[in-house]
């Protein structure tokens, strides 16, 4: 029943879902943290569909019971006009036929959420400043059953480890943020709208759904069933287990790690070499992981960045320097420590990095490049082909998934050809034809293919070879957002 139509009663048709399900309508151990006195007001981030309805019936139905209060949450992307507005306004009427306090927020205009990821961010920012305004303790999200397999799939794509195709877990604690809970992580996308249909509960269907282009849709619509047909199993089922058993393995990892390397834990100002050496590299790279998040540095080491780490960590070379970020990582014989970056003349500069097609980096000059693989759409496609993308922070690409690329500062002697030139000439030129000033140029970051062929720096458009034509379905987006240095 996808439409708008509120019934008559609300607070009746939660109670008749609850008795429907009964005790396995709620997680256990989401059930058990909310029962306890850590989560006593609940954020419930409701987008008005299906699974997000049927979270906040439940929960309201035993809010007394759990000795919980309800607080409404919904984030309107603006990405479908006026059903857009029409299922914040279905969200809003339905926290007050329940009497929750209701919190919401639109995408402002300076955001293009063109992309899953720039969205997904943008909302979850949204509910960890409401859950804190509220002083809600737990967010709770409406992810169920059928989503862990499209969230193992596209983290295997990426090259994710346990702790990556964990997720997404009923329970995941933050230091700094809310706990997120999902107390209907157990129940399947199938079940959740039977019972919703057999007590004539309606929620608002998106569209967008339906839209091929967006990766989780296509993998829901086309890649999950033939997997199913292939292997003649519930393949779904079979990672729900994979994802709890993975948990497992991560949290024993996890406590294995901060039995034997405490300091990585702790903030350390350095970390012992030969500790890390002589644990298991399993250990190690949480280990490390765990040392950088704790200097707000893990956002500005990549995938391919975090191996060099490790391979530098065991390898027999008695001195290393690797950049993350505002930082060097300096390794000799007996530690792993920080050191600044900074030139001649105190100022920062754009130390080499690596990063991969999809993951972002913070820069040793406290910017930020972020790179996203997307689908083409006509009206987007057309805006890149008329010139209406902004040079100075944003470029299109046409590659490959799963592409890797350096990050590099301006060096004399880098040539460049970017769209409509004639033929290469040195950057150098081209930042004086474009009145870049001297001390901006060594800020910008170059960002270089696999082969080192320039391939765009902010400013400038991209490199003519990999330039976006009216065929091209799939594009690489780099976005460029300069920062004050960290």
């Amino acid at each position: 029943m996808s439409n708008s139509t509120h019934p008559h009663d609300w607070s009746e048709a939660a109670r008749m879902l609850h008795a429907r399900l009964g005790g396995r309508c709620l997680h256990s151990d989401v059930r058990e943290l909310l029962a306890g006195p850590l989560c006593t007001r609940v954020l419930v981030a409701c987008s008005g569909g299906a699974d997000s309805v049927f979270m906040l019936c439940q929960l309201w139905a035993q809010a007394e019971v759990l000795g919980i209060e309800l607080v409404v949450a919904h984030y309107n992307h603006r990405w479908r006009g006026e059903d857009s507005a029409l299922d914040a306004k279905f969200v809003r009427e339905l926290a007050r036929r329940l009497d929750c306090e209701f919190v919401t927020a639109e995408r402002p205009d300076n955001e293009a959420a063109f992309t899953e990821t720039t969205a997904r961010a943008l909302r979850l920012e949204f509910l960890r400043t409401a859950a804190n305004a509220h002083g809600c303790g737990c967010i709770a999200f409406g992810h169920q059953q059928d989503d862990i397999l499209e969230t193992q799939l596209q983290r295997l794509a990426r090259g994710s480890g346990a702790d990556g195709l964990a997720a997404p877990r009923p329970i995941h604690r933050f230091e700094a943020y809310p706990t997120h809970v999902r107390p209907v992580l157990h129940l399947r996308a199938g079940d959740i709208r039977m019972a919703l249909n057999a007590c004539e509960i309606p929620w608002r269907e998106d569209s967008s759904n339906d839209d091929m282009g967006i990766s989780r849709n296509a993998l829901r619509r086309r890649v999950i069933p033939d997997l199913m047909d292939a292997l003649a199993r519930d393949v779904s089922a079979g990672a729900a287990r994979s994802r709890f058993l993975l948990e497992e393995d991560a949290t024993a990892l996890d406590f294995l790690a901060r039995e034997h390397l405490p300091e990585a834990f702790k903030a350390s100002a350095a970390l012992d070499r030969k500790a890390l050496r002589a644990a298991p590299r399993g250990l190690t790279r949480r280990a490390l992981s765990a040392w950088l998040s704790a200097h707000d540095l893990i956002q500005s080491v990549s995938a391919p960045a975090m191996d060099l780490l490790m391979d530098a960590v065991y390898d027999g070379k008695r001195k290393n320097r690797l950049s993350a970020g505002a930082v060097y990582l300096v390794l000799d014989d007996r530690s792993v420590k920080f050191e600044a970056v900074r030139d001649s003349r105190g100022g920062p500069t754009v130390e080499p990095c690596f990063i991969e097609g999809g993951e972002s980096v913070i820069l040793s000059t406290g910017a930020l490049l972020e790179t996203e693989v997307i689908e083409l759409n006509d009206a987007l496609r057309s805006d890149i082909l008329t010139g209406g993308v902004d040079e100075k922070q944003q470029a299109y690409i046409a590659v490959e998934e799963g592409q890797a690329f350096e990050v590099r500062g301006w060096q004399p002697g880098d040539r460049f050809r970017p769209i409509g030139a004639p033929g290469r000439k040195k950057l150098k030129d081209w930042f004086i034809d474009r009145r870049i000033p001297v001390k901006e140029r060594k800020l910008l970051p170059v960002v270089l293919s696999s082969e080192g062929e320039i391939i765009w720096v902010p400013g400038l458009p991209p490199a003519d070879v990999l330039k976006i034509s009216a065929a091209t379905k799939q594009a690489l987006r780099l976005t460029y957002e300069h920062r004050n240095p960290l």
